[in-house]
Protein backbone atom coordinates (compact mmCIF):
# COMPACT_ATOMS: atom_id res chain seq x y z
CA UNK A 1 0.00 0.00 0.00
CA UNK A 2 2.81 2.48 0.99
CA UNK A 3 3.78 2.09 -2.51
CA UNK A 4 0.85 2.60 -4.27
CA UNK A 5 0.35 6.20 -2.23
CA UNK A 6 3.87 7.24 -3.14
CA UNK A 7 3.17 6.49 -6.80
CA UNK A 8 -0.28 8.66 -6.28
CA UNK A 9 1.42 11.21 -5.08
CA UNK A 10 4.25 11.23 -7.53
CA UNK A 11 1.49 11.74 -10.43
CA UNK A 12 0.10 14.50 -8.64
CA UNK A 13 3.06 15.86 -8.28
CA UNK A 14 4.16 15.86 -11.78
CA UNK A 15 0.67 17.45 -12.62
CA UNK A 16 0.74 20.18 -10.08
CA UNK A 17 4.75 20.93 -11.34
CA UNK A 18 3.00 20.76 -15.60
CA UNK A 19 0.09 22.89 -14.52
CA UNK A 20 2.81 25.80 -12.57
CA UNK A 21 5.02 25.33 -15.54
CA UNK A 22 2.21 25.99 -18.02
CA UNK A 23 0.66 29.26 -15.93
CA UNK A 24 4.45 30.69 -15.96
CA UNK A 25 4.53 30.10 -19.30
CA UNK A 26 1.63 32.03 -20.59
CA UNK A 27 2.11 34.43 -18.08
CA UNK A 28 5.83 35.36 -20.01
CA UNK A 29 3.69 35.48 -23.52
CA UNK A 30 1.40 37.88 -21.99
CA UNK A 31 3.87 40.25 -20.50
CA UNK A 32 5.84 40.08 -23.56
CA UNK A 33 2.93 40.65 -25.79
CA UNK A 34 1.44 43.77 -23.32
CA UNK A 35 5.43 45.21 -23.67
CA UNK A 36 5.54 44.71 -27.43
CA UNK A 37 2.24 45.18 -28.24
CA UNK A 38 1.35 48.63 -26.80
CA UNK A 39 3.65 50.34 -28.60
CA UNK A 40 1.40 50.63 -31.14
CA UNK A 41 4.19 50.73 -34.18
CA UNK A 42 3.15 50.57 -37.80
CA UNK A 43 5.47 49.97 -40.98
CA UNK A 44 3.44 51.07 -43.63
CA UNK A 45 0.06 52.23 -44.10
CA UNK A 46 -2.09 48.83 -45.43
CA UNK A 47 -5.80 48.37 -46.22
CA UNK A 48 -6.41 47.69 -42.81
CA UNK A 49 -5.23 50.40 -41.73
CA UNK A 50 -7.49 53.12 -44.32
CA UNK A 51 -10.84 50.48 -43.35
CA UNK A 52 -9.86 51.26 -39.78
CA UNK A 53 -9.67 55.06 -40.32
CA UNK A 54 -12.28 55.00 -42.38
CA UNK A 55 -14.56 53.74 -39.92
CA UNK A 56 -12.97 55.97 -37.49
CA UNK A 57 -13.79 59.28 -39.76
CA UNK A 58 -18.09 57.62 -40.31
CA UNK A 59 -18.48 57.80 -36.55
CA UNK A 60 -17.21 60.55 -35.59
CA UNK A 61 -16.97 63.83 -36.79
CA UNK A 62 -13.43 64.59 -36.49
CA UNK A 63 -11.59 65.59 -39.57
CA UNK A 64 -8.17 64.11 -38.93
CA UNK A 65 -7.00 61.05 -36.64
CA UNK A 66 -3.88 59.71 -35.20
CA UNK A 67 -4.35 55.75 -34.85
CA UNK A 68 -3.46 55.18 -31.29
CA UNK A 69 -6.20 54.70 -29.38
CA UNK A 70 -8.18 56.89 -26.95
CA UNK A 71 -5.10 57.90 -24.84
CA UNK A 72 -3.25 59.20 -27.91
CA UNK A 73 0.10 58.19 -26.49
CA UNK A 74 2.31 56.01 -28.52
CA UNK A 75 5.15 54.74 -25.86
CA UNK A 76 8.00 54.74 -28.22
CA UNK A 77 11.02 52.04 -26.61
CA UNK A 78 15.11 54.16 -26.86
CA UNK A 79 16.21 51.08 -28.64
CA UNK A 80 17.49 52.30 -32.13
CA UNK A 81 14.44 50.88 -34.44
CA UNK A 82 12.14 52.83 -36.35
CA UNK A 83 8.45 53.57 -35.03
CA UNK A 84 5.29 54.39 -37.24
CA UNK A 85 2.34 56.40 -36.37
CA UNK A 86 -0.79 56.96 -38.82
CA UNK A 87 -2.24 60.19 -39.60
CA UNK A 88 -5.60 60.67 -41.67
CA UNK A 89 -6.98 63.48 -42.45
CA UNK A 90 -10.30 63.59 -44.74
CA UNK A 91 -11.09 67.26 -46.78
CA UNK A 92 -13.14 69.61 -44.90
CA UNK A 93 -16.09 69.29 -47.99
CA UNK A 94 -16.37 65.90 -48.25
CA UNK A 95 -14.44 65.97 -51.60
CA UNK A 96 -12.24 63.99 -53.46
CA UNK A 97 -8.02 64.79 -52.00
CA UNK A 98 -7.63 64.30 -56.16
CA UNK A 99 -3.43 63.97 -55.19
CA UNK A 100 -0.96 64.30 -52.35
CA UNK A 101 -0.74 67.80 -52.04
CA UNK A 102 -4.36 68.89 -51.42
CA UNK A 103 -4.23 68.39 -48.13
CA UNK A 104 -0.58 69.07 -45.90
CA UNK A 105 -0.18 68.95 -42.77
CA UNK A 106 2.41 69.97 -40.38
CA UNK A 107 4.14 69.07 -36.88
CA UNK A 108 5.58 70.70 -34.18
CA UNK A 109 6.69 70.44 -30.29
CA UNK A 110 5.12 71.79 -27.70
CA UNK A 111 7.09 74.22 -25.81
CA UNK A 112 9.37 73.29 -22.86
CA UNK A 113 7.47 72.82 -19.97
CA UNK A 114 9.98 72.01 -17.29
CA UNK A 115 9.45 68.16 -17.21
CA UNK A 116 9.00 67.27 -21.28
CA UNK A 117 11.09 65.70 -23.69
CA UNK A 118 11.87 69.52 -24.99
CA UNK A 119 12.72 70.61 -21.18
CA UNK A 120 14.71 67.19 -20.52
CA UNK A 121 17.17 66.29 -23.82
CA UNK A 122 16.54 70.40 -25.20
CA UNK A 123 14.20 71.19 -27.93
CA UNK A 124 16.78 70.46 -31.08
CA UNK A 125 17.13 66.71 -29.53
CA UNK A 126 13.90 65.84 -29.29
CA UNK A 127 13.09 67.42 -33.07
CA UNK A 128 16.10 64.75 -33.85
CA UNK A 129 14.04 62.10 -32.60
CA UNK A 130 11.34 62.00 -35.40
CA UNK A 131 12.80 61.09 -39.26
CA UNK A 132 9.32 62.97 -40.52
CA UNK A 133 10.02 66.67 -40.65
CA UNK A 134 8.58 68.77 -38.03
CA UNK A 135 7.50 73.05 -38.29
CA UNK A 136 6.96 72.89 -42.09
CA UNK A 137 3.82 72.03 -43.81
CA UNK A 138 4.25 68.19 -46.45
CA UNK A 139 2.03 67.04 -48.57
CA UNK A 140 0.23 63.02 -47.15
CA UNK A 141 2.14 59.53 -48.25
CA UNK A 142 -1.61 58.40 -49.57
CA UNK A 143 -5.05 59.73 -50.51
CA UNK A 144 -7.95 57.58 -51.65
CA UNK A 145 -11.07 59.38 -52.10
CA UNK A 146 -11.49 62.19 -49.69
CA UNK A 147 -9.22 60.37 -47.05
CA UNK A 148 -5.67 61.43 -47.01
CA UNK A 149 -3.01 58.94 -45.13
CA UNK A 150 0.47 60.04 -44.13
CA UNK A 151 3.02 57.72 -41.93
CA UNK A 152 4.95 59.78 -38.72
CA UNK A 153 8.42 58.13 -38.40
CA UNK A 154 9.98 58.76 -35.12
CA UNK A 155 13.46 56.38 -34.17
CA UNK A 156 14.68 56.98 -30.47
CA UNK A 157 18.12 56.33 -30.12
CA UNK A 158 19.43 53.89 -27.45
CA UNK A 159 20.45 56.15 -24.18
CA UNK A 160 17.35 58.92 -24.46
CA UNK A 161 16.25 59.68 -21.34
CA UNK A 162 12.43 58.76 -20.50
CA UNK A 163 10.56 61.17 -21.01
CA UNK A 164 7.05 62.75 -22.65
CA UNK A 165 6.51 65.09 -25.43
CA UNK A 166 2.99 66.61 -27.12
CA UNK A 167 3.00 67.12 -30.51
CA UNK A 168 0.50 69.20 -32.46
CA UNK A 169 -0.65 68.34 -35.82
CA UNK A 170 -2.35 71.11 -37.99
CA UNK A 171 -3.81 70.37 -41.06
CA UNK A 172 -4.56 72.74 -44.22
CA UNK A 173 -6.48 72.12 -47.48
CA UNK A 174 -4.91 73.82 -50.32
CA UNK A 175 -7.97 73.93 -52.49
CA UNK A 176 -9.49 76.47 -49.50
CA UNK A 177 -7.27 79.22 -50.62
CA UNK A 178 -6.60 79.84 -47.10
CA UNK A 179 -2.94 79.77 -45.68
CA UNK A 180 -4.16 79.10 -42.13
CA UNK A 181 -5.02 75.00 -40.86
CA UNK A 182 -8.93 74.28 -41.09
CA UNK A 183 -8.13 71.57 -37.97
CA UNK A 184 -5.71 70.42 -35.86
CA UNK A 185 -5.00 67.49 -33.04
CA UNK A 186 -2.25 65.93 -31.08
CA UNK A 187 -0.96 63.08 -29.87
CA UNK A 188 2.03 62.64 -27.05
CA UNK A 189 5.07 60.41 -27.33
CA UNK A 190 6.27 58.43 -24.06
CA UNK A 191 10.31 57.70 -24.38
CA UNK A 192 10.57 54.24 -22.54
CA UNK A 193 13.75 52.52 -21.88
CA UNK A 194 14.78 49.58 -23.79
CA UNK A 195 13.49 46.30 -21.46
CA UNK A 196 14.23 42.83 -20.81
CA UNK A 197 11.63 41.55 -24.20
CA UNK A 198 13.49 44.30 -26.72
Amino acid sequence: MKKKGAFELSIGTVVVIVIAMALLIMGLVLVRNIFTGATESVDRIDDGIKEEIQGVFSTERDDVIVKLGESRTAKVKANGERFGIVLGARTPDGSAARGRERLQYQLSLEEPTGNNCASLIGTTATKNLFETPLDSYRGFDQYDGANAYALIELNIPEGTASCTQKIYIDVKDTDSGLTEPYVGTFFRIEVLKSGIFG
